[in-house]
């Protein structure tokens, strides 16, 4: 059956909201209306430097579908919007791929009580695709118009066009959930899906902890060896952060990452750092915007030389977390042994239940309990310590025991 092209929402569009007393109405909508919330937010992703929502859309029986500009109502760079969850107390809020946006939400005072992730359901029942599109041709058979994903959401005034878009992200989710939540149940993983949509909401409602040496991610970065070509990577990233806060732009537009990178390999031992020759011979400094800031990347080199070996950043990254497993070999035999056929074993049963083996087991929590097996035996408990779901437990508790007694 061929999926039927949907290019517009069911309902005309409503004037967007932006303006309290637009807001105000809005509210009263979503208030009178019933049952579930679909919800979805627009970001400026490769646009801008924060990753803020610039759209939110949500819709109600009973209430339609409203788009609301945050940026109005923000007070200080942050939107204040608490009303929309707070008026709609222990609703359902569905969400498609919801760690996405329930940072931005969090960040706008937008919290929801209840979740119902589509993009999750679908993972958990095996879909062979969960993005919005593919499960909105298979369940409910229809096309929607993709068009506008990747663009700058920022701009105002939105173009109609690109808030007809917007609001066929929410127009059919009521119903996608309910089919979702139909199958997961008659699959008997309604249960699993709650436990999970409740972990997403205290994990990405909670607030956000601040990366360790974010200039570590650096694409390209593990090419440097030395600690002073590091120090130049880390000063330059640094200057370069600085400077796309400042302006709201993306990094890798005022200064490519393997710029940084190319730079930082031309710096030896000793002698003197490179300077603007070297830059100029460097495709991603050749660029205008970073010719811009010629002096910003000279004063981040002079900083570099004028530090001592022990000012330079450690070759590795600090951390207080597992060594990787395939280093276990050498220290931990024991631990490693268990690991490949947990491993193994893992693999297998997402193949039984259908499902991605890191959603049966995350890598993380199941890496920390088979290395701390010696020392806490119960692997039950070691699980649940460590955030592992019920459901997981079911199968993963057993699962190890049995592992372990053959290891």
């Amino acid at each position: 059956m061929t999926a039927e092209l949907v290019r517009l929402s069911r309902e005309p569009l409503q004037a967007i909201v932006d303006t309290p007393e637009a807001l105000e109405q809005c509210v009263r909508a979503l208030a009178a209306g019933e049952g579930p919330i679909a919800f979805d937010a627009e970001r400026a992703h490769g646009h801008r430097y924060w990753p803020k929502a610039y759209l939110f859309q949500i819709r109600r029986r009973g209430a339609g579908t409203w788009l609301i500009d945050p940026l109005p109502f923000e007070v200080n760079g942050v939107a204040r919007l608490e009303v929309l969850s707070e008026t709609t107390g222990d609703a359902l809020w569905i969400v498609h791929a919801a760690s996405q946006d329930l940072p931005s939400m969090r960040d706008d005072g937008i919290r929801p009580r209840r979740l119902f992730d589509t993009e999750l359901a679908a993972r958990l029942l095996g879909e062979p695709s969960a993005g919005l599109g593919p499960l909105m041709e298979r369940k409910l058979g229809i096309r929607l118009e993709k068009a506008h994903s990747a663009d700058n959401w920022a701009t105002r005034p939105l173009p109609e066009s690109w808030l007809h878009y917007a609001a066929l992200d929410v127009d059919y989710l009521l119903e996608l959930q309910e089919v979702l939540a139909g199958e997961l149940e008659a699959m008997g993983r309604l249960e699993w899906a709650e436990e999970e949509f409740a972990a997403i909401l205290t994990q990405f409602l909670a607030p956000p902890v601040p990366r360790v040496d974010p200039w570590r991610r650096l694409k390209g970065i593990t090419s440097l060896k030395s600690p002073r070509q590091l120090a130049v990577a880390r000063a330059l990233w640094t200057e370069r952060d600085t400077i796309a806060r400042a302006r709201d732009r993306p990094p890798g537009r005022i200064l490519p990452d393997p710029a940084i990178v190319d730079l930082a390999a031309r710096v030896r031992s000793a002698g003197p750092l490179p300077g603007p020759a070297d830059m100029a011979s460097i495709k991603g400094f050749q660029h205008r915007t970073a010719q811009r800031f010629r002096s910003h990347w000279l004063r981040a080199l002079a900083a570099v030389d004028s530090m001592t070996h022990d000012d330079y950043p450690a070759r590795r990254a600090p951390s207080d977390g597992l060594p990787h497993p395939r280093t276990w070999d050498r220290h931990h035999p024991e631990a490693a042994e268990l690991w490949w056929q947990v491993k193994a074993a893992v693999d297998e049963l997402g193949c039984e239940l259908g499902l991605q083996p890191s959603l049966v087991a995350t890598p993380a929590i199941i890496q920390r309990v088979v290395f701390d097996h010696a020392q806490e035996p119960d692997f039950a408990e070691a699980l649940r310590r460590h955030g592992a779901r019920e459901w997981q437990i079911e199968f993963l508790a057993p699962l190890l025991n049995e592992v372990s007694g053959r290891s």
